[in-house]
């Protein structure tokens, strides 16, 4: 059996310190079927790093299912499946951060219309 979709992230022990900045971003999107950058690619030389996502997505007429990936489509998190009725939701702060490949965007997608709500904590950092 073969996934419909996959992505192989890059999981590091810790978020560099040289060069470190630290953010956060959180919104509202009612229709990412076409992908949606959410954080700039950062510069030659640096990577961006996701330290902790909450995902919530509902069951409105069409399910969404949001998830995270780079500006090449490779997928970093993949969020909850609504159920038949309501919102499902997913709260983690990661152990390792996920490292983007060097100067990468990191953008929201879904695989359906509906709609979702996201907040991302995260950094820049050199590599």
């Amino acid at each position: 059996m073969a996934l419909d979709s996959s992505g192989t992230p890059q999981i590091v022990e810790e978020v560099p310190f040289s060069g470190r900045t630290r953010w956060a971003i959180t919104g509202y999107e009612a229709d990412a079927s076409t992908a949606i950058a959410i954080k700039a690619a950062p510069g030659a030389g640096k990577s961006l790093y996701i330290t902790s996502v909450v995902l919530s997505a509902t069951n409105e007429t069409t399910p969404a299912w949001p998830y995270l990936q780079d500006e090449d489509d490779n997928i970093l998190f993949a969020g909850p499946m609504p159920g038949d009725a309501g919102t499902t939701s997913i709260a983690i702060v990661l152990a390792q951060p996920i490292k983007l490949v060097s100067n990468k965007a990191l953008e929201v997608k879904s695989a359906a219309a509906g709609a979702f709500s996201l907040y991302i904590e995260g950094a820049t950092a050199e590599d």
